[in-house]
């Protein structure tokens, strides 16, 4: 059962994966890099050199907010399934401590030495 469902993952990822990788508009053919000329490639290093100088004058990012309510959320959740887990946990130790005395070898009795 399980050599199966392993093949079915290991395809659906072949799968998958080979269509995202098609499906990437982003990749260039390489004649494209090679008929961008030098006066190009001088003028997109300006224009990127100008649009980080401008943001750096003009704006500033924005304040980093801590998530509360995200954080929040995690926590109400482990309180609401922590009383669960801890019942599951004992009722669990309990089966395998019933399970464990039941299937101790019970110790021999040593047979009093009659020297006496």
């Amino acid at each position: 059962m399980r050599r199966p469902i392993t093949g079915l993952f290991l395809a659906l990822s072949l799968v998958f994966g080979a269509s995202a990788f098609a499906a990437n508009e982003r990749r260039h053919k390489p004649s494209e890099y090679q008929e961008i000329t030098d006066e190009d490639r001088t003028a997109a290093r300006e224009r990127a050199r100008s649009r980080v100088s401008a943001w750096r004058e003009t704006e500033v990012p924005p304040e980093y907010e801590f998530p509360w309510m995200q954080i929040g959320f995690v926590a109400a959740a482990f309180l609401v399934a922590a009383p669960f887990a801890y019942g599951a946990y004992s009722r669990h130790a309990a089966d395998v401590r019933a399970i464990a005395e039941a299937t101790a070898p019970t110790p021999r009795k040593r047979k009093a030495s009659q020297d006496a």
